[in-house]
């Protein structure tokens, strides 16, 4: 088995849920500007230019964050399970490479979350000694089957120590 690429629909999960998010921090932002900072220092001019400054950041980084980065991102994200490690390729500005082997797998788990749920894809997580690694927007079915295979991967090798 070679490199596969993870499930389209991450692209729409992704977009939803940050902008669920981005929506979240902006209505903080603006709760912050209006009951804090403009009723007591509206008047300096400083001030408004630097609350009007950041208002464009935090909105021109929740357009990127939501709608720019899910397709990048996509385009990135591979994984391999081979007969003795995992391989997770991801990253759009730095290319991140991880190198799981089977041998070191502790545990698997499958987690859905709601906004996955609707578009019918999980997420793996291989945990090990060192961490958790994910593999995002799997198929149900898919995600099932590779923690089968894994799980008979590693059954196998303990069988042979």
């Amino acid at each position: 088995m070679g490199y596969e690429s993870i499930d389209r629909n991450a692209i729409k999960t992704w977009i939803i849920g940050r902008t669920i998010v981005s929506i979240i921090i902006f209505t903080i932002y603006i709760l912050i500007k209006y009951l804090l900072i403009v009723p007591r220092f509206n008047y300096i001019l400083m001030v408004n230019y630097l609350i009007n400054i950041l208002e464009f950041i935090i909105i021109l980084f929740s357009i990127m964050e939501s709608f720019v980065w899910p397709f990048l991102e996509y385009q990135q994200w591979k994984y391999g399970i081979f007969e003795d490690k995992i391989e997770l390729i991801r990253g759009i500005i730095v290319r991140k490479k991880t190198i799981i082997p089977i041998s070191r797998i502790q545990n698997l788990k499958i987690e859905q979350g709601p906004i996955q749920r609707i578009y019918k894809i999980t997420s793996v997580n291989i945990i090990t000694a060192g961490g958790c690694h994910e593999i995002p927007a799997i198929p149900v079915k898919e995600a099932e089957a590779i923690s089968e295979r894994l799980k008979r991967i590693i059954e196998m090798g303990e069988r042979n120590v």
